[in-house]
């Protein structure tokens, strides 16, 4: 029962009764001893009134809380009418809806009206089961819920109202992009002022329109370059068209019958815009490296993924010679400073990899006495078997055994890493992981799983090899010494298999290099007897060709029996000869390997980049060949991941065409 209190009023009403009965007692009473008696009960009453109101003050705290707490019910029930968070009462033991507030019967109401019990069920019921998910979508949205079971309470709020602030935080990111015209000094180099001017009219003409229809500030530092700087928002619109502004330039180049294409280096992230600016040249400087016409994208914090876009058309970008020479300078400068040069290969030496190893190990030998080409007499095929021989017999090179190399390693030692820059593809990964630092001389396009410690990287796309590559910077460095009959024979051997006999990726520079090697002594005699097929060779090679099938009128693939062994060299040869067949564009070969591994070996013409679908797989290479490994896998199941990955591929292709 609730307790009486005395309000202010009521004291003043006593206290006027009181005083009243005491004056009209002092004019009536004539006895002094009466009077000082009432004035005394009088006294009394007023002291046990001001006791009583004290006791009861006291008393009422309890319904003091009583009264706060009705009044933050109240309060909580009104706000929860109001504000958009769904809370629904529910029986602990049936999962029963017992009440709602008005917005989770908005959320929860279907379009005849009636509330989805059930569906609300099914949600508390799977939360109780204990489900990951802190989420449900309901109507297209999506929604963050909580369950507490103590109270029998679930509660629910609209989850992109939670994340919409940092999402458009995220969408502010800024975002710096370099733009670089491939090939453009090669193209205006022998024209006149006014066509340079009318070529200089397309690319300025392209970019502001490009610029003005994605709202993008840019600026042009030479013709062939131009920076530009936007935010999230614009770049994922790119990234969702999936950058066809590469195909859309490169389309409207082969109109002007200009061999121009685009390429693109981009960086975002937080703050740090110097930062920012340096991911995105280094991401344009990969972008080159692997054959221009693409966009790299990648995000200024370590070990973010890079992402690429375009890389659909063969490498055109042609090198420059005084980039040549520079590398050369940059490299010896580098090895003069080291007491040891080790030159590796990858692993599987081909003729190419073992070219460019010899033809290093000669320019590194020119500038210190330590210098030494390494291979793996583990892992050797025919020709490279006869070509070390050759090699020893010369006795103008010092090869030695990866085995051998790991016991003269030194701190101050350097490896060059020749024809590969995947630190899982190298010869030796132990006698990689003893350098802290590495040069990289190759002639593919870079990838995944690049050397981060390279302190050198002279990477050529459109080179036609790495022996291509190497006799180049041995021509520019004059040495007073010359590479011997042997050694230019097997840089030779190495630039013909890459070239399948100069009938494929061949510039002007390749007839210039094999011309200084056949100058030097480049026997094509001594080249045959050591890239000769025997037999056994041949006939595996057949075997495999003729277990090839048509997945398209362009395409064929080859698998090797699941119990059948087949070397990489073989495998090579076999896609190169089905290359060769009247209107075949592309060829695969699917083999199991020595070392219990699935290897796939892929050829191209000119219409098709198996360097992009080996990349999927784990594998890399160029634009016209490529190859990759996998492990755990049987021929059977690395064929259907490879027809389904072409699949994908000439769809795309379709898409970009259309």
């Amino acid at each position: 029962m609730k307790r009486f209190r005395f309000e202010t009023i009521h004291l003043v009403l006593i206290g006027l009764i009181l005083f009243g009965i005491l004056a009209i007692a002092v004019r009536l009473l004539e006895s002094q001893t009466i009077l000082i008696m009432l004035i005394f009960l009088v006294l009394s009453a007023l002291v046990a009134l001001l006791y009583y109101q004290k006791e009861n003050y006291e008393i009422s705290e309890l319904e003091q809380i009583e009264l706060l707490n009705n009044q933050t019910e109240l309060s909580l029930k009104h706000l929860l009418e109001k504000m958009p968070v769904g809370v629904i009462q529910f029986d602990e033991e049936s999962n029963d809806v017992e009440w709602f507030n008005p917005y989770a019967e908005l959320i929860f109401t279907n379009e005849n009206g009636d509330f989805e019990e059930k569906f609300v069920q099914e949600i508390i019921r799977s939360k109780r089961d204990g489900s990951a998910s802190q989420s449900f979508e309901i109507g297209g949205n999506k929604y963050s819920s909580y369950l507490d079971l103590s109270s029998g309470i679930f509660y629910f709020f609209d989850g992109f109202m939670g994340n919409r602030e940092r999402e458009d935080i995220t969408f502010l990111r800024p975002v710096i992009g370099i733009i670089s015209i491939d090939n453009y000094d090669e193209v205006t180099d022998d024209l006149s002022d006014a066509e340079v001017s009318q070529i200089n009219s397309f690319v300025a003409s392209f970019m502001s329109d490009f610029a003005q229809s994605k709202n993008i500030f840019y600026r042009r530092v030479n013709m062939d370059r131009y920076y530009f700087f936007t935010d999230y928002a614009v770049l994922s619109d790119l990234i969702e068209a999936k950058f066809d502004i590469l195909e859309v330039f490169r389309n409207k180049s082969k109109e002007r019958e200009l061999p121009l294409t685009m390429s693109m280096g981009i960086s975002f992230g937080e703050d740090n815009h110097k930062q920012i600016g340096q991911v995105a040249l280094e991401n344009l400087n990969i972008a080159l490296v692997r054959g221009g016409d693409q966009a790299v994208i990648r995000e200024n914090e370590e070990h973010k993924k890079t992402m690429y876009f375009g890389g659909g058309s063969a490498s055109t970008i042609k090198r420059s010679r005084t980039r040549t020479r520079a590398m050369m300078t940059a490299i010896s400068d580098r090895i003069k400073t080291v007491d040891n040069v080790f030159v590796i290969g990858h692993r599987n030496l081909d003729m190419d990899a073992l070219g460019a190893t010899i033809g290093m190990q000669f320019f590194a030998s020119n500038l210190i006495d330590n210098a030494y080409a390494i291979y793996n007499p583990d892992e050797m095929s025919p020709d490279v078997t006869r070509a070390i021989e050759r090699i020893k017999a010369d006795k103008n090179t010092r090869l030695i055994t990866d085995t051998r190399a790991k016991e003269l390693v030194t701190p101050h030692s350097l490896l060059i890493m020749v024809d590969h820059s995947k630190i899982g593809l190298t010869l030796s990964r132990d006698l990689y992981s003893m350098f802290t630092d590495v040069i990289v001389v190759d002639h593919h396009r870079r990838d995944e799983d690049f050397p981060e410690n390279a302190v050198l990287t002279f990477i050529e796309s459109g080179a036609s090899s790495a022996s291509e590559l190497v006799t180049e910077l041995i021509q520019f460095q004059s040495a007073k010494t010359r590479l011997s009959r042997t050694q230019a024979s097997i840089l030779m051997a190495g630039i013909m298999l890459d070239t399948k006999n100069f009938t494929a990726s061949v510039t002007s520079r390749t007839f210039d290099v094999a011309s200084y090697l056949r100058s030097l002594g480049s026997d094509s005699l001594e080249i045959q007897n050591i890239s000769a097929t025997d037999f056994d060779e041949y006939r595996l090679i057949n075997e495999l060709i003729l277990r090839g099938q048509k997945i398209s009128d362009k395409i064929i693939v080859a698998s090797g029996a699941e119990n059948a062994v087949y070397s990489n060299v073989v495998s090579s040869k076999a896609a190169d000869t089905m290359l060769t067949m009247a209107g075949i564009e592309a060829a695969f070969v699917i083999s199991r390997t020595p070392s219990h591994t699935v290897a796939i070996s892929a050829r191209s013409r000119s219409k098709m980049n198996v360097q992009r679908i080996m990349e999927t797989l784990g594998g890399g290479g160029h634009f016209n060949f490529a190859a990759c490994q996998l492990t755990d896998k049987t021929v059977s199941e690395a064929q259907d991941i490879l027809v389904k990955q072409i699949r994908t591929e000439l769809s795309k292709k379709t898409e970009d065409e259309s």
